[in-house]
């Protein structure tokens, strides 16, 4: 039953997200991915563990602090199988849901109280899987980072589970079993006087050495009860322990799932930070998890917890090294952070959470973004929420301090009391007539344990194996051990239980025993991983963001799932309350789907999206959405929409900014010019209003405010921007467009100068800047050097973009052609003539520029091979046919050019040249009267040309001789 319900949860998680694998690529996953060299492959592996999750190195100051390598190489790994397709990223997002959601079920079969574990787990495993609030997470891509966060956090959660039962099984099944040699080694018929001791010393050496036994046996307890061994002889019946896990291999699977505990939580926290909280919800499980209080498991509990904590201090440490320097988020991203009152913060942040679980309570008011005024902030005590949030802190923490208190009680009721006599009275027996003139001390030797009826208490044996009364009589074991049924304060009782007192229970390992703790687990669950975003340790930018409640709805999903189990405990299928409980379940339950299905649409591309939101958080959604209409060319729409985002918010200066793009696009440039200043007016390090700016004054005639707009916006100080490679980038843009200006005045050193600055902010490697390449700016500046015949900078310069792109075709022509100026080096401009050929042999280009060369040397049949070549990849050029048949002209292959005369005329009839040349062609070929006819018709189109009317004459002459003979 439990693993369907597992597979029913899982099936649904999948089927729910199923048609969010046709969705593209929406709001932050276009920086996230398209244009983050760690995901598309310009950077090494090393380099995922030194960027943040923009891409952006984390020693960089404008870097965003958010280190998530292992997240990054999942998209990596996406991008390697099937490139910017969309469909794959969904579905390894789809999937990720799917193994998190078995994973919360097999979490509470784990932590459920065993009246309410089936219920429960169905209701947490269920409600997960439908939760609206996860939509965000599992739908947005960049929602993957919260996805495998919880993932491996449940993962070392459960290990960690594990670990504590494997240490508690090996604490009670130590293995009696190798006792067999030391007893049989030592007749128990020899006497005192031979061993030197007396009786009771040498009872006591034979427990010391069975205790020795026990500690270091390979065999598990679980053989005691088929063994027995009777006084005087030692006999084994039924013993069967091939089978049975030693004791090492208890301690190596101990250390194993400890590991494997802070491994998966170094996993979690390499995926996203909250995945390090991990690490104190496992030590508070194990704090309200044992109840035993003997000192051999108070130490080994307490070696687990110390163990893990140092783990986790290291890991906290050395993600704190790596923290970066995060750039200081935008006003607008968190308001209240930068809001100078005090109280104003936190009246604003303690409602925040209240906030953040009503989402979770009631997850049908969504939106892809919380910033600006979408809550509005809270400015005195006076307002209704804070109502709301003290009433919301009363009882959690009534609730919380409640389980606590009952969790301690439970805990003292049946914590093992030990009393420990002084040494010189070791030897002493118990007194097993308890009287009243005794009391005290009798309390402290004895356990009472309530029976089923709460009412009547038994009296049994003080130490924990066979629990018989004081007054019945221990089996032979232990007489044998303990001195003929003399049981001493030190001794260990090994009698096997009654087979008929055995219950038939659940697994150990699902059973966990009480509620209260379980209660204060899930509710550990809810609060440990929001910490980290609620603005109590350190301000985060953003407000209030739904795939961070992805982690912290396990917990909520645990308590509706205990709470389903509660309600239910001692009902019967048949009853009524029964049913209509199950209809609600299921009306919920539905109503659930049907949001989380609804909510898919909207993230299934971004105009959706952007208008999901515009009753939420109008300014931001309207400023989006016009971005995305004017991509889709609905310019006068997109107008509208920018208008109304400032309507709500006018000093946004990326809207500003995306208008002035807009009206550029329409060519008023006199409004996109007073766009662009406004948005440098607001954002004054935005360098790609400069470079836009500077290209309106350009169009506009206004160059010489157009060079100083491009100058600022190349010196833009970018230290705190968000987004390095896109500043580094519009500074690029802005040299070179200056460049740019500076040529069309044929200002060659200014337009030089220009681009060896550009040259200074571009990486040395060849990674492309958001579009700007090393390679692109050495050849343009090669261009300038060339411009200026300065033939050795050139070379060099080319020479330089050749090695930052070696199979670049054009950098390969233009240093053969700097190199075909010099006769001297003429092999060295073949050489490089032939490479490019080599790297593009179906490029026609490449062949003209060839052909062009070879004519330079009065290689003339040669230089004909090449532009036959080149018109026979281009059939439908007629300049490149007329190009080949006056080449093969030139190289006296006039037959041949004949043809291709007849080519370039049949591809352009138009063109008189073409009649022309054949005419020409056809002349020197002896064919006077179709020559005439081409001449002809090259008058009809040209009918002043002197060249055309000479040839002409000369035909009709050689034609007039030819009829006289």
């Amino acid at each position: 039953m439990d693993q369907w319900m597992t597979a029913a949860s899982a099936l649904l998680a999948f089927l729910l997200y199923y048609n969010t694998l046709d969705a593209g690529f929406v709001y932050d996953d276009r920086r996230a991915i398209l244009s983050n060299p760690d995901v598309i492959g310009h950077t090494s592996i090393k380099a995922l563990f030194e960027n943040d999750f923009w891409g952006t190195p984390l020693t960089d100051p404008g870097s965003h602090g958010s280190y998530r390598p292992l997240c990054v190489a999942s998209y990596r790994l996406n991008y390697a199988l099937s490139g910017f397709k969309p469909w794959s990223y969904h579905f390894l997002n789809v999937l990720f849901h799917t193994i998190a959601t078995a994973l919360v079920v097999t979490t509470a079969r784990r932590l459920m109280p065993t009246y309410c574990m089936r219920v429960g787990s169905a209701v947490a495993g269920l409600s997960f899987a439908a939760h609206p609030i996860h939509t965000e997470a599992v739908a947005g891509i960049v929602g993957r980072a919260d996805l495998a966060a919880c993932n491996f956090f449940l993962l070392s959660f459960l290990l960690y589970c594990e670990h504590s039962r494997l240490r508690n099984e090996h604490q009670r099944k130590t293995c009696r079993h190798n006792s067999k040699d030391s007893l049989s080694n030592q007749p128990m018929s020899i006497t005192v006087h031979i061993l030197g001791f007396s009786y009771n010393g040498f009872m006591e050496q034979i427990i010391m050495i069975f205790r020795k036994l026990l500690r270091f046996s390979k065999i598990p307890s679980q053989v005691l009860s088929k063994c027995e061994i009777n006084p005087g002889t030692v006999k084994f019946k039924k013993c069967q322990c091939k089978n049975i896990v030693s004791v090492h291999s208890y301690e190596l699977l101990q250390w194993f799932t400890l590991a494997g505990t802070l491994l998966f939580a170094t996993a979690a926290t390499l995926c996203k930070e909250p995945g390090i909280m991990v690490v104190p919800l496992c030590i508070l499980y194990d704090l309200l998890r044992d109840t035993r209080h003997d000192e051999t498991s108070l130490k080994y509990r307490w070696r687990s917890i110390v163990t893990l904590g140092t783990g986790g201090c290291i890991l906290l440490y050395w993600r704190l090294k790596f923290k970066g320097n995060p750039s200081p988020f935008a006003a607008a991203d968190n308001p209240t952070a930068r809001d100078p009152s005090f109280l104003t913060r936190l009246y604003t942040f303690t409602y925040l959470p209240v906030f953040n679980f009503f989402l979770l309570l009631y997850p049908f008011h969504l939106s892809f973004d919380w910033s600006m005024d979408s809550i509005p902030r809270i400015t005195s005590f006076s307002d209704p929420r804070n109502i709301s949030s003290i009433i919301f802190y009363l009882v959690l923490s009534k609730m919380t301090w409640r389980a606590l208190l009952i969790q301690i009680k439970t805990f003292t009721e049946k914590k093992i009391k030990y009393y420990k006599k002084p040494m010189m009275k070791l030897k002493q027996k118990w007194n097993y007539n308890c009287k009243k003139n005794l009391k005290n001390l009798d309390m402290e030797r004895r356990n009472i344990i309530p029976n089923k009826d709460s009412v009547t208490k038994t009296i049994i044996c003080p130490c924990n194996g066979c629990k018989r009364s004081l007054t019945m009589e221990h089996t032979s074991v232990c007489r044998t051990v303990n001195n003929n049924n003399t049981m001493m304060h030190n001794s260990t009782c090994v009698c096997a239980k009654p087979q008929d007192k055995i219950k038939v229970q659940l697994p150990k390992k699902y059973i966990y025993s009480s509620p209260q703790g379980a209660i204060i687990v899930f509710i550990a669950f809810m609060v440990l991983p929001f910490v980290p975003a609620s603005n109590i340790l350190f301000y985060v930018g953003f407000v209030v963001a739904e795939r961070v409640l992805y982690i912290p709805s396990v917990g909520f999903c645990l308590l509706l799932g205990l709470g389903a189990g509660a309600l239910t405990r001692n009902w019967n299928r048949n009853e009524i309350r029964c049913r209509i409980f199950i209809l609600a379940l299921m009306v919920t339950l539905l109503t659930m789907c049907g949001c989380t299905l609804r909510r898919n649409i909207d993230w299934h591309d971004e105009e959706s999206l952007f208008r999901s939101a515009l009753h939420i958080n109008p300014p931001k959604a309207y400023g989006n959405l016009g971005s995305v209409l004017t991509t889709q060319g609905r310019i006068a729409e997109a107008e509208v929409a920018f208008e109304r985002a400032l309507k709500y918010r006018p000093n946004m200066a990326d809207v500003h900014y995306n208008l002035g793009i807009l009206l550029q696009n329409q060519r008023r440039y006199g409004e996109a010019i007073k766009s662009f200043e406004r948005a440098i007016y607001f954002r004054p390090s935005m360098a790609l209003a400069y470079v836009n700016l500077g290209t309106s004054l350009m169009a506009d005639g206004r160059l010489a405010e157009a060079a100083s707009a491009l100058r600022t916006g190349a010196r833009v100080d970018g230290l705190r921007v968000r987004d390095r490679r896109e500043h580094d980038a519009a500074r690029v843009s802005a040299l070179v467009q200056l460049a740019t200006l500076h040529s069309q005045r044929s200002h060659w050193h200014k337009a030089l100068s220009a681009y060896k600055e550009a040259l200074q902010i571009l990486p040395d490697s060849n990674v492309p800047v958001v579009g700007w390449t090393r390679h692109n700016v050495l050849t343009m500046a090669g261009d300038i050097y060339i411009q200026l015949q300065q033939w050795p900078q050139a070379e060099h310069s080319i020479l330089s973009a050749l090695a930052a792109a070696p199979q670049d075709l054009s950098t390969h022509i233009t240093l053969a052609q700097i190199l075909a100026r010099n006769t001297s080096r003429a092999l060295e401009a073949e050489m490089w003539f032939k490479r490019a050929v080599t790297l593009a042999p179906n490029d026609a280009t490449v062949r003209d520029q060839f052909g062009m060369f070879l004519r330079s040397q009065r290689r003339l049949r040669e230089s004909a091979e090449q532009f036959v070549k080149a018109a026979q990849l281009a059939p439908d050029d007629s300049t490149r046919a007329a190009s080949a048949a006056r080449a093969l002209r030139d190289a006296r292959r006039c037959r041949s050019a004949e043809r291709w005369y007849a080519r370039a005329v049949e591809l352009n009839p138009k063109d008189a040249a073409y009649h022309s040349n054949l005419g020409a062609i056809l002349h020197l070929n002896g064919k006077y009267a179709a020559a005439a006819t081409s001449y002809r018709r090259a008058l009809q189109l040209q009918p002043n040309d002197e060249i055309t009317i000479t040839n002409l004459k000369r035909v009709r002459t050689l034609m007039s001789k030819q009829r006289r003979k």
